[in-house]
């Protein structure tokens, strides 16, 4: 066994056998014991990419499309198949490797090509490598013969995490940041996330202990089960207290409904941030009304009349989804997708039926926006008859919307989302906002004026940004007059501890 010291992104213990992870898929390394079926896997993945690309030539939308030709051509071309099938056989290389060499060696030659035609052919291979990867990975951890699996990757991306969250016992990649999304969500999930450049081979037990920020590799079935027994001891002190005489509020933020149990296991007072774009990344089509309901419905019941704040899917940058091509964040999300802004905004005030939520809009900057989204909510509401009692209000995480903080009076509550906003004031990336000495003073004055705008005018306030679950942060943000802070379920004793500090509590 080797011991390695870790930096840890999102705090917790976890254990399992390792499993490495290539871009944004699973490439196995190992060697597979049934090439018969490999071949078979990646005949029916090709099968099933081009029944896609068919079925999407089929739609209006699509059906000039040249490339979908070019792509279901490549896709039929008998050398390919002929190039993967020899590598199976002869290295005994899962699917996903035997392709994705082939594949590659493809991409590399039409990348340094001078022809503009060939740069063109080289972004048809790397569609077509995404396409039938994401096939091939669907059903990955049916094969792997472990509960808990410890994810080895250069960087870890979302979706990663939403198609295979039922198996990831903690994440370990070389590069990655606090604020990044896929570091979100494994604090709201209490997935442990580390940063280590160890070399790691699959299937090797792996213990990580962020509390020693230290990681075990080769770790033997004695040490598994004496971190299983302290992890059931952890979890079993996780409640938090109750604040509400102080007019003081841990809330969760949550990225689905599984989160939500965390939240009534550690008693927060509610959830002051549910992600909902997290809930349409398991799938390569919108979500309907219905489904959208039934999800927002199971999540209010599941809160037991706790509150909860809706924010509308904030899509953009690194959170992306396969049926919208979106660059930027914001307002533009929602009037160009309006069928689907619509969808989601009546489903949620259908299920409002305790009065109980807040819908929130993200990157709000200017007050004419606001009042748009605002505007067309009330609209929809109004359409489907809906008589609930619904807050609406908006993340405050611009740095046009805090230049002209004045503008923003008639409003219900705001959130503070301190990663964008951090970002846009300091031109920092979302790796760069761990180095909080160098703009935190700043920040802090920044955010005592939102506070005093907030008192003058009576808007509601909480701060729902990572730093609100960093202790010693969240000390000071109490100190300026935050009540209301809105953090990962994994960040909630710690932040509970010193709230009690600040009150003198014991």
């Amino acid at each position: 066994m080797q011991t390695y010291q870790i930096e840890a992104i999102s705090e917790g213990i976890a254990y399992g056998k390792a499993i490495n992870v290539h871009h944004n898929f699973i490439i196995k390394d190992s060697l597979c014991s049934n090439t018969i079926l490999e071949q078979q896997r990646f005949k029916k993945a090709t099968s099933q990419v081009i029944d896609d690309l068919v079925k999407l030539q089929s739609s209006e939308m699509y059906q000039d499309e040249d490339f979908i030709n070019v792509h279901i051509m490549i896709l039929k071309d008998p050398t390919l198949y002929t190039q993967v099938d020899e590598l199976i056989e002869s290295k005994r290389y899962f699917a996903e490797k035997a392709f994705d060499e082939v594949i590659s060696k493809y991409i590399k030659q039409f990348e340094s090509a001078d022809s503009f035609y060939l740069q063109e052919r080289d972004l048809d291979f790397k569609d077509i490598r995404n396409r039938v990867l994401q096939h091939l990975n669907q059903n990955y951890f049916k094969d792997v013969d472990a509960d808990k699996i410890i994810l080895v990757c250069d960087e870890l991306y979302p979706s990663l995490l939403m198609e295979y969250k039922h198996n990831v016992a903690g994440v370990i990649s070389r590069n990655g940041g606090p604020t990044s999304h896929g570091a979100i969500l494994c604090k709201a999930r209490e997935i442990p996330y580390i940063l280590s450049d160890a070399k790691i081979n699959d299937g090797e037990n792996i213990v990580i202990d962020s509390r020693l920020k230290c990681m075990y590799v080769g770790a033997s079935e004695e040490i598994i089960s004496e971190y299983h027994n302290i992890k059931k001891e952890i979890k079993e002190n996780r409640k938090i207290d109750d604040f509400s005489k102080y007019k003081i509020k841990i809330m969760a933020n949550v990225s689905n409904n599984d989160d939500i149990k965390k939240v009534m296991e550690y008693n927060m007072y509610g959830v002051g941030l549910y992600r909902t774009e997290f809930i349409f990344m398991n799938l390569n089509r919108p979500l309907s009304y219905e489904e959208q309901y039934e999800i927002y419905s199971e999540a209010i019941d599941s809160l037991n009349g706790k509150c909860v704040t809706f924010r509308t899917f904030d899509i953009g940058d690194d959170k992306q989804l396969p049926y919208l091509n979106v660059s930027r964040k914001g307002i533009d999300n929602y009037k160009n997708n309006r069928m689907l802004f619509a969808d989601q905004v009546r489903a949620i005030m259908n299920a409002n039926k305790y009065s109980n939520i807040k819908i929130m809009f993200p990157m709000i900057e200017s007050i004419e926006e606001f009042k748009y989204l605002r505007d067309w909510t009330l609209k929809i509401k109004r359409e489907s008859l809906n008589d609930s009692y619904v807050k609406i209000g908006m993340m405050l995480e611009t740095k046009q919307a805090l230049e002209h903080l004045d503008d923003f009076k008639d409003i219900d509550f705001m959130s503070i989302g301190t990663n964008d906003l951090t970002s846009e004031l300091y031109n920092l990336n979302r790796n760069e906002l761990t180095n909080y000495e160098k703009y935190l003073d700043d920040l802090v004055l920044n955010l005592k004026k939102v506070v005093e705008h907030c008192k003058t005018y009576n808007i509601e306030l909480s701060i729902c940004g990572e730093i609100a679950g960093i202790p010693e942060i969240s000390s000071k943000l109490y100190e300026i007059g935050f009540r209301e802070f809105s953090v990962s379920t994994s960040n909630a004793k710690s932040v509970n501890v010193a709230i009690k500090k600040c009150l003198n509590i014991k």
